[in-house]
């Protein structure tokens, strides 16, 4: 064995191991890896998203409804803007509350409800059925 040989190595010439050359380049391909990906989520985040309309479709239906009535039969009274906006505000989520867009009271047909309530005595029965 010679002096300038050490387990294969020459001295003067240092090899560096392959992991050492993939820990160089790691930072720069992770610096690459995070800006490629926050520069797609703000691509995501910035375009316009389509607008959910928070009313239920029940409430959708009878505003619609209201809007068929002649003008003798409409309550001005809602169209002030004083009230809108006071009405807007008192219909806003509280603490623990959440938009409902499946009630589960809706899939109950009024025939049985009324059933149910006419055999407990709580309404008159209909007589004309």
């Amino acid at each position: 064995m010679q002096p300038a040989q050490v387990m294969g190595h020459q001295l003067g010439v240092t090899k560096k191991p392959k992991w050492l050359a993939i820990g160089r380049c790691l930072p720069r391909r992770l610096i690459w890896s995070v800006a490629i990906v926050v520069g797609i989520s703000m691509l995501i985040e910035g375009r316009p998203q389509p607008q959910r309309d928070l009313a239920h479709i029940a409430v959708v239906e009878n505003a619609a409804w209201e809007q068929t009535l002649p003008q003798q039969f409409q309550n001005p009274f809602y169209k002030t803007p004083r009230v809108r906006d006071a009405l807007a505000r008192s219909s806003w989520f509280g603490p623990g509350e959440e938009v409902v867009y499946d009630r589960q009271a809706e899939k109950f047909p009024r025939m049985e409800i009324y059933n149910v309530l006419s055999h407990a005595g709580l309404i008159p029965r209909r007589r004309f059925f």
